[in-house]
């Protein structure tokens, strides 16, 4: 494996990316829903700021006002939202990936590049780079403009908000980039450009929801309520007690196991803890309240089994695609 060659692959994947019409398209598209979300929470966010500014608290509610006023980073939910609800990012990850062999393929141009003295790992290495790089560069030029908007609005956040708002653009390209990986090991599989664009969707909706809504459903109904199960037993008998006790760390341990299973739900978590405001405890003196955000590796330490997930997705993906493509047959 050469790795000047997997770069020159990799570079060229890139400026076919970067000149079609395809992603200058979506990438306005993007764009587009992303800065009417982020137009709709920044005028959220000036609302929260004057009410929590001119209202008049008691002080025993000033703890309640000091934890909801907003953070600047509550504004990129405008992001997420788009990303994740409306799932356009994931749809531009499949979209540059779900043809990157199957194309090839059927044109014959694969046959033709593998004739040359270029081994097949650097190709599948270099392609798969190129499309990480492009969806780098698409988060980058959107997260880039949005940022932009803020300081237009006088929006100015501060040092410690900073290192969260780069955390979150490091999630959204792992996030994105494992769908795009997945997308190329569909390429590597179908037999053609359309079945592999249509398995790619149905996969997406599979670790986006259905995994999640399943064991969710596994934990509310398939397994027995002791309270409802046994009416006849009192509530503050000890056995019932016990039972519910179990009951509900099995419930909860099957949720836990399907949101890690749940590709969007690693990502939600996730940037669910970088965006959120920090909050008060309800006995801390307001007056000695600090702002100030706690370091992200801090606020992340307990959403380590999420970023675990979010990072062996796409590593098991592309495992897959790159045996799959070693042992393709060009014939």
């Amino acid at each position: 494996m050469n790795l000047t060659r997997i770069k020159l692959i990799a570079i060229k994947e890139t400026h076919d990316h970067v000149t079609s019409l395809r992603f200058l398209g979506l990438l306005f598209l993007l764009i587009a829903l992303c800065t009417i979300q982020v137009f709709s929470e920044i005028g959220n966010y000036f609302s929260l700021v004057d009410y929590y500014a001119n209202a008049p608290f008691a002080p025993a509610d000033l703890v309640y006002a000091l934890s909801n006023i907003p953070y600047s980073l509550s504004i990129f939910e405008g992001i997420r939202g788009s990303i994740e609800i409306g799932i356009y990012g994931p749809i531009i990850a499949i979209a540059f990936g779900f043809d990157l062999v199957t194309k090839e393929r059927e044109a014959g141009t694969l046959k033709t590049m593998l004739s040359v003295p270029v081994y097949r790992d650097e190709v599948i290495n270099g392609k798969v780079l190129g499309g990480i790089i492009v969806i780098i560069l698409a988060t980058t030029i959107l997260f880039a403009l949005e940022f932009a908007i803020l300081l237009l609005n006088s929006i100015v956040p501060d040092t410690s908000e900073l290192s969260y708002f780069f955390a979150f653009w490091a999630i959204t390209n792992l996030y994105l980039s494992g769908i795009f990986i997945m997308s190329v090991m569909i390429s590597t599989i179908a037999k053609s450009s359309g079945m592999s664009l249509i398995i790619s969707l149905l996969t997406l909706l599979v670790l986006t929801t259905m995994v999640f809504t399943i064991g969710s459903f596994a934990a509310n109904y398939v397994i027995s309520d002791p309270v409802k199960e046994y009416k006849g037993l009192d509530d503050n008998d000890p056995v019932l007690y016990e039972m519910s006790l179990a009951y509900n760390e099995k419930k909860e341990n099957i949720i836990q196991i399907a949101s890690y299973l749940s590709y969007r739900r690693n990502y939600h978590k996730i940037s669910d803890v970088l965006l959120r405001s920090q909050s008060i405890s309800p006995d801390e003196d307001p007056g000695n309240f600090d702002r100030t955000l706690p370091p992200v590796r801090e606020a992340l330490a307990p959403m380590w089994g999420y970023i675990l997930f979010l990072i062996a997705y796409p590593a098991v993906f592309f495992g897959i695609a790159y045996v799959r493509f070693m042992r393709m047959d060009l014939r």
